[in-house]
């Protein structure tokens, strides 16, 4: 692009009373020849951390929207849409996106103590808003004057005097936007106000037209330093660089040469440029190539006749002109030479292969050119030792000589050039180690300011970089390892983690050794754990630690599956066709029988509530509502409101509502049989292999365990994600069940179980 962007700040030693920042896109080179390249100078006179909040903000929606701009990816089709109307629409959007920011996180924002300007520069044009004091200079010749001097202008005093007196909402802090074409040759300075107040007009043009942008900034920093001052300076130069491009051009073209002087000239530079930049090694190759071309040129030509592989120029220009290689006639050929080359071969193998005596003297034949081959490189090595013995001593030597320099040059060229591949490989990884770490720091920065959305795009972007690092030598494994150690802290914050080190309460193995319980429920200060292959249900009392067992044997028990507690704390299992309840003072073991509605059911889950029993069948489709009446559960009863898909359906819970877990995470909700929309936040990682799902009846909270990854997801009854909770001591997880009220959650994990805090609820005021 025929523009050069330099930025300086200077920060003063003791702490302000405002939060400045500059930035400057880096689009890649596709984005920047079809946008341009936008900026930004921000100063907001307060050091409140809100500030830092807005600022953030305001980068990232500006980048956004200007970049990722509908209109954007019309343009790369339609030329006829212009920068400014996109650039236009940018700010539109982030007005608007910014009124809503500002009152989702509910910060007051005085938008009188804000310096802002936004603008972007694409070729020759120039496109900026400003509000504020900011200044906009802009630095330019008269086009009438051959030598005319350099003259500074405030394009702010020309373009805001109006602007300045208008009351700024929050809601359109961009109303104006200044459109220019930036003269060739010319400057555009935005800076604070303190700049133009502390540096005169001339010594900013003194310093800005004759240094490059770069160094401009620099001597612009260093001046600034000098002055006793205690308040920032930030700016952004621009300069449009087509007009010099034009000059150097016209300056750098020969006025008379030759081609071959252009051609000696050329080679001359190559060889002084190759000089400068060769490392030093062991050998100077130059010298020896010389060499050897001198005693080309001096050897007598060998070969009798003109040098055949010479190329005329003339022959080339004169020649016919040639058919297109494409066209039907040479495709067709092409492919018969292949067949009839093809079908050559295979009949030569064939007649081979069918005749045993033609194969014996072939293979015969072989093995007699084998030995030929083998007499010659014999014959060939006796030569060349007797060559070397007859040589007398001083062509000895120097034959010697030339292969030791031979094989040195060897050597070092490929030390060399390893040399300089470790070199290049070792730069890179230093560059994606900067990268990562800057990103890495990015992410602690979001993480502060509650930004997690920006902090996951940033661990996305780590992510990739941290795959192209090399792991070639112990010490790049061990920074990729600490690289991806802190990654996966990040991730966990982002991701909500904790990681929680369980207290054992009880193993059942100790009370029975045969024990494999598969559920667990709370009830009453009790735990109970159910054993179908046993035939028991154990039972552990927190408040003596005691552990229990309530023998079933008399109860013709195959399976004890979905618990579920009334209000008298009595606790209900599934049998295969009944249900065995146990109650919840004595522990005494009841039966209740089941009338199914279909001959065979495939039950997903049961529960009661209300003194109502909900059973989920996969294959009708249904939750079916039982009445106990007698001892039985009677007058089943199709609870929703229409047959549903429950084929991966794993779990149901009921709080007044009816919800239904899917395996992948998904909750099918329902109040009075119809179907109710619902959705929960998306988290990471994503859920995919859930097994249980329980629903608070007296706090907002949902729970869905998922064995596999070794957690216990928390959602609140909206669908927000809360928290999760894992621990590598969670190898066999098989269930969970929870205390709100002492605010403790239980896991069973293989017979053993475990205790931990229940964190989301003391964290709840």
């Amino acid at each position: 692009m025929n523009y050069k962007i330099a930025q300086f700040i200077l920060t003063p030693p003791q702490r302000g009373g405002s939060v400045h920042e500059i930035y400057v896109a880096q689009p890649d080179a596709n984005k920047e020849a079809l946008a341009g390249k936008l900026f930004a100078l921000i100063e907001i006179e307060s050091n409140k951390a809100d500030s830092l909040k807005v600022i953030n903000f305001l980068i990232n929606a500006l980048n956004h929207n200007y970049y990722q701009n509908e209109k954007m990816i019309l343009r790369e089709r339609v030329a006829s849409i212009k920068i400014e109307h996109i650039f236009e629409s940018a700010l539109a959007k982030t007005n608007k996106r910014l009124a809503e920011f500002l009152q989702s996180e509910k910060i007051k924002f005085n938008s009188s103590l804000a310096n802002i300007t936004i603008g972007v520069v694409y070729n020759d044009s120039l496109h900026f808003s400003n509000l504020g004091k900011n200044k906009a200079l802009l630095i330019y010749k008269n086009k009438t004057e051959e030598n005319a001097k350099y003259k500074l202008a405030d394009i702010t005093e020309q373009t805001d005097g109006r602007e300045a007196k208008k009351n700024i909402s929050a809601i359109k802090l961009f109303s104006n936007v200044v459109s220019g074409s930036l003269p060739r040759g010319g400057y555009f300075i935005f800076a604070n106000e303190t700049f133009s107040e502390y540096l005169s007009a001339k010594q900013i043009l003194s310093i800005i037209t004759a240094l490059p942008p770069a160094g401009a900034a620099e001597q612009i920093k260093n001046t600034l330093n000098n002055i006793n001052a205690y308040v920032p300076f930030l700016g952004i130069i621009i300069k449009n660089t087509a007009g010099e491009l034009i000059r150097d051009m016209k300056t750098k073209q020969p006025i008379a040469a030759t081609t071959k002087a252009s051609v000696e000239n050329l080679i001359a530079t190559e060889e002084r440029t190759e000089k400068l930049l060769t490392p030093p090694g062991l050998i100077n190759t130059g010298g020896h190539s010389s060499f050897f071309s001198y005693l080309a040129d001096h050897l007598p030509n060998l070969r009798s006749g003109k040098n055949k592989g010479s190329f005329i120029l003339k022959d080339k220009i004169f020649s016919g002109k040639k058919s297109s290689w494409f066209s039907f006639n040479k495709i067709l050929n092409f492919f018969k030479t292949i067949v009839s080359y093809l079908a050559a071969v295979v009949i030569y193998v064939y007649k081979i292969l069918s005749d045993r005596k033609r194969l014996a003297e072939a293979a015969k034949q072989a093995a007699i050119d084998f030995k030929r081959l083998l007499i010659k490189i014999k014959t060939g090595a006796l030569n060349l030792f007797y060559w070397y013995k007859n040589l007398n001593k001083i062509n000895k030597i120097l034959f010697s000589a030339f292969l030791l320099c031979l094989f040195i040059f060897s050597a070092n060229l490929i030390w060399q050039t390893a040399k300089n591949n470790n070199i290049a490989s070792q730069s890179a990884a230093n560059e994606l180690i900067t990268a990562v770490e800057q990103k890495q720091n990015q992410i602690d920065a979001s993480l502060l300011y509650n930004n997690e959305d920006g902090a996951k795009k940033l661990l996305d972007e780590v992510k990739g970089l941290l795959a192209q690092l090399p792991q070639k030598n112990q010490d790049q494994k061990d920074l990729y390892n600490k690289l991806m150690a802190k990654n996966g802290v990040q991730m966990e914050k982002i991701s909500r983690v904790l990681r929680v080190n369980p207290t054992e309460l009880t193993d059942f193995t100790r009370l029975n050794a045969n024990a494999k319980p598969t559920s667990i429920i709370f009830g009453s200060q009790k735990i109970y754990a159910a054993d179908a292959a046993q035939k028991a249900v154990y039972s552990f009392d927190s408040a003596t630690k005691l552990t229990t067992s309530i023998n079933l044997s008399g109860q013709n028990v195959s399976r004890l599956d979905f618990p579920s507690q009334d209000k008298n704390n009595n606790i209900s299992y599934f049998n295969s066709n009944n249900v065995i309840v146990i109650d919840g003072k004595s522990d005494a073991p009841s039966t209740l029988s089941v009338n199914f509605t279909s001959a065979q059911p495939a039950i997903i889950d049961l529960k009661q509530y209300n003194n109502r029993y909900y059973l989920v069948d996969a294959n009708s489709g249904q939750v079916y509502r039982f009445t106990n009446s007698g001892g039985k559960l009677t007058n089943a009863t199709a609870w929703l409101n229409s047959k549903e898909d429950l084929n991966n359906t794993v779990g149901m819970d009921i709080d007044g509502s009816v919800y239904l877990l899917n395996k992948n995470g998904r909750i099918l909700k329902y109040n009075k049989g119809a179907k109710v929309e619902f959705a929960l936040t998306n988290i990471e990682p994503a859920i995919s292999q859930a097994s249980k799902l329980i629903v608070s009846q007296d706090q907002d909270y949902l729970y869905i365990l998922e064995p596999a990854n070794k957690r216990l997801i928390v959602f609140n009854k909206s669908g927000l994600f809360i928290n999760q909770y894992t621990s590598d001591q969670f190898t066999d997880l098989k269930d969970f069940t929870i205390d709100e009220k002492g605010k403790k959650i239980y896991f069973l994990n293989g017979a053993k179980v475990y205790l931990i805090d229940a964190v989301h609820l003391e964290s709840k005021k």
